[in-house]
């Protein structure tokens, strides 16, 4: 790539230089139809070499940012398999992330996952791969953890809770004869009379 880089570049010289001597050339003068013809040309390549050199230098950029090497590749997988998340390996390797990220990252998933498991236990409703759609999309660990307290309130909210005993059912010592009767006519222990 840097050879090819090299090129782009001796190329727009010479092409910026044809421009010079043509511009010299004519001085004091209009340039003839050649020459302006040549000028023209040589001017169009230089615009196309700049954008191919733009472009060839980005692509070089992005390559030396987002290569790791093989070291930490290994440690970055290995850290995934052990954290419960092995797909995410290669959007790591992918994204050319530090192994420092890495472990950030990880970290913050299986968090995530734990969460959701604890989530699921109360509301099985609760998609199992949520927590790797959420941080999918960019989420962090609180805002999956503000998603499933939204989701299991909601739930919650749905359920009616009465904090005293309904009227229908009889108490005292009348009620408590009569469901000892029940129980003693159930066992065979009592006759009706």
């Amino acid at each position: 790539m840097s050879g090819d880089l090299a090129g782009l570049r001796r190329d727009r010289t010479k092409a910026s230089d044809r421009m010079n001597e043509l511009a010299t050339a004519a001085r004091g003068r209009s340039m003839t139809d050649d020459e302006q013809r040549d000028f023209d040309a040589a001017a169009s390549q230089v615009t196309t070499l700049d954008a191919k050199i733009a472009t060839a230098e980005a692509e070089k950029d992005r390559t030396s940012t987002t290569s790791i090497d093989r070291t930490d590749a290994s440690q970055i997988a290995r850290l995934c398999v052990e954290g419960g998340v092995p797909n995410m390996a290669a959007t790591l390797l992918a994204e050319g992330v530090s192994l420092e990220d890495a472990k950030k990252r990880i970290g913050a998933a299986g968090e995530a996952q734990k969460l959701v498991a604890l989530a699921r236990r109360k509301d099985a409703s609760i998609p199992e791969d949520l927590s790797a759609t959420m941080l999918a999309d960019g989420k962090s660990v609180e805002q999956v953890r503000a998603a499933l307290f939204d989701k299991l309130v909601a739930g919650e909210e749905k359920t009616s809770i009465s904090s005293h005993v309904p009227a229908a059912i009889p108490a005292g010592p009348t009620a408590s004869a009569n469901s000892m009767e029940r129980e003693l006519k159930r066992a065979g222990l009592k006759k009706d009379a």
